[in-house]
């Protein structure tokens, strides 16, 4: 992996957001515009940028925002969203010792109001959290949707959680878990699991029943504007991998709930 910083002192933000990218420069600039409009949080931001063997203009893309935004920009080869994703917390652990939230933001996607990171760390703060689950608005074809995919309270309880994953596993749930949208504080171990489909569901669902004391949710605002039309998640619902891997993870989850006694 190489990285590159466009400032010294970002090494010691206490706040990082995560920006993978894969042949999407094309919405990077608005993911990386919308972080340039939030209210920075106590302890320094920064943003690493990790390509993972992009082809097309994103370092063109990242470039307009080199004096605008404390980055660092890392380039690898690992050929599957979760191994990006797992390779950025892998870097943050070791080059940025002093980060205390590592903030997921796709880079099709973008934060939802000025405050949504703000709020999303403060409210970990306040809990004494490990992680923090955040709701999200619904964007399709440039245009966001009356439906959005709120985070509430509900995501604590083990029978709620399980009637979502069940109407996912059926392929009639009008919203799935809220899962793009997840602060993580370093150094904790988690990681995204080795799985062709819904790995961020499969994190989140772990964090949701077998982890619930350690984390909070953020009911308002609202972490991200999460796009529809992704590339990979396009790819995805068309593939055998979309279906087996959330029924899958429906029977796991049972699992996990009958070890802790049904619920708590």
């Amino acid at each position: 992996m190489t990285a590159v910083a466009s400032e010294q002192h970002v090494w010691n933000s206490e706040v990082v957001v995560m920006v993978n990218v894969h042949n999407q420069a094309g919405p990077l600039a608005a993911c990386l515009e919308s972080i340039t409009r939030q209210e920075r949080p106590a302890g320094g931001l920064g943003v690493v940028v990790f390509d993972d063997d992009s082809s097309d203009a994103w370092a063109a893309t990242v470039g307009r925002f080199w004096k605008r935004l404390p980055l660092v920009v890392c380039r690898a080869r690992c050929g599957a969203p979760n191994r990006a994703r797992n390779a950025v917390l892998s870097f943050v652990d070791e080059a940025m010792r002093n980060t205390r939230w590592v903030a997921r933001l796709d880079a099709d996607d973008c934060f939802s109001t000025a405050r949504s990171l703000a709020a999303a760390c403060a409210q970990g703060d306040h809990c004494d959290a490990r992680w923090v689950l955040g709701g999200n608005r619904l964007i399709q074809e440039g245009r966001l949707l009356e439906r959005e995919n709120p985070a509430t309270e509900a995501l604590l309880r083990p029978d709620y959680v399980l009637s979502v994953l069940k109407s996912m596993a059926n392929g009639t749930a009008e919203n799935e878990l809220p899962s793009c949208n997840l602060l993580l504080r370093p150094r904790t171990g988690w990681r995204y699991p080795e799985v062709e489909s819904a790995e961020d569901h499969w994190l989140v669902t772990d964090l949701l029943l077998n982890h619930t004391a350690s984390g909070a949710v953020l009911t308002a605002p609202p972490y991200c504007d999460y796009n529809l039309g992704g590339a990979v998640t396009a790819v995805n619902r068309r593939s055998e991998h979309y279906v087996a891997s959330r029924k899958a993870l429906f029977a796991q989850a049972q699992v996990w709930v009958a070890r802790l006694g049904g619920g708590r």
